[in-house]
This record gives structure tokens, C-alpha cells and sequence, in this order.
């Protein structure tokens, strides 16, 4: 009788770590994807630039074009879709669950009077980072996907892309 005791304690403690361990895999996959995808995304939006203020020597961001192609990159690298503004839907074979939402996004060009470096600060979203030319910045936050059900865990990831002055 107690070994079989003992065997079903094991077994119990097995299945509780595995279902530990597969939630904070899907964690760490989840926010090594997000972080890469938007990674990607935020050098998509920086090379949407104008041309006549490229050839006067100014980075200025046509920032209509550059959320667009924010927007298509994400949707390509998150397998997710977005019907309007900055809410992402996962398709079927995506690994995310839930809605994915873009928080912030801005934009720090020529057109803005700053000199660099400049240490942009965003309390907010406890940003701070040392930028050393025009620059994209976005942040990005979704809800883990879960394998079984646990504690809901939230992921923001945070990306620049700057051009060195």
C-alpha cells in the first residue's frame, strides 16, 4: 500500500512539473517570437523615409508609410491579422491565443529639435534607452499562450531601431 501511495505522489508531482515546465516553455517562446518579429517590424518602419529631406541630409519618417509596413510586417511574423488600428487577431496556425496589441509606437526623427545622443525615457513602459539618431520605437504586449491552465501571464516587449548620427 505505500508504495503504491508513493508511486501516485510521484506521479502527481511529475505531471504538476511538466505542466510547469510546458507553460514557461510557451512563455519563453512566446516572447522570444514577439520580441523577434517586432524587432523586424520597427526596421521595416525605418526605412520609410522621405527622400527630399534624405537628400538635405535629414532623417524625417513619412509615418503614414512606416506604420504600414509596422502593421504588414507584424502580420506576417506573428501570423496574426489586423482589420483596423493596432489590434492583432492570431490565425489558426499561429502559436499565440489572444489578441496581440500594439501600445506605442513613435517616432523620433529630424523634425523633432533634439540632439543626440538622446536618452529617450518612457516611464510609462519603464523605457530607457540611449539613442543615437532618428529612431522607431514600438511596444508590443499580448497574453502567453497557455499549454494548461495556470496563472495568466502578460508579455510586452519593447524594440528601437535608430540611424547613428
Amino acid at each position: 500500500m505505500a508504495t503504491t501511495l508513493r508511486t501516485i505522489l510521484f506521479i502527481l508531482l511529475f505531471a504538476f512539473i511538466t505542466q510547469i515546465q510546458f507553460n514557461l516553455d510557451a512563455d519563453k517562446t512566446a516572447t522570444r517570437q514577439m520580441k523577434n518579429a517586432l524587432e523586424i517590424a520597427v526596421h521595416d518602419a525605418a526605412l520609410a523615409t522621405s527622400p527630399s529631406d534624405m537628400a538635405n541630409g535629414r532623417i524625417v519618417f513619412d509615418q503614414t508609410l512606416a506604420t504600414n509596413n509596422l502593421k504588414a510586417s507584424l502580420q506576417d511574423n506573428l501570423e496574426a491579422t489586423s482589420d483596423a488600428g493596432f489590434v492583432y487577431t492570431p490565425n489558426n496556425d499561429s502559436l499565440y491565443k489572444n489578441e496581440l496589441y500594439l501600445v506605442h509606437l513613435e517616432f523620433i526623427d529630424d523634425n523633432v529639435t533634439t540632439t543626440y545622443p538622446y536618452v529617450y525615457t518612457n516611464p510609462y513602459y519603464e523605457i530607457i534607452e540611449r539613442v543615437d539618431g532618428p529612431s522607431v520605437i514600438a511596444v508590443i504586449s499580448t497574453e502567453s499562450p497557455r499549454w494548461f491552465n495556470g496563472n495568466k501571464t502578460y508579455i510586452r516587449q519593447a524594440a528601437v531601431y535608430e540611424y547613428k548620427k
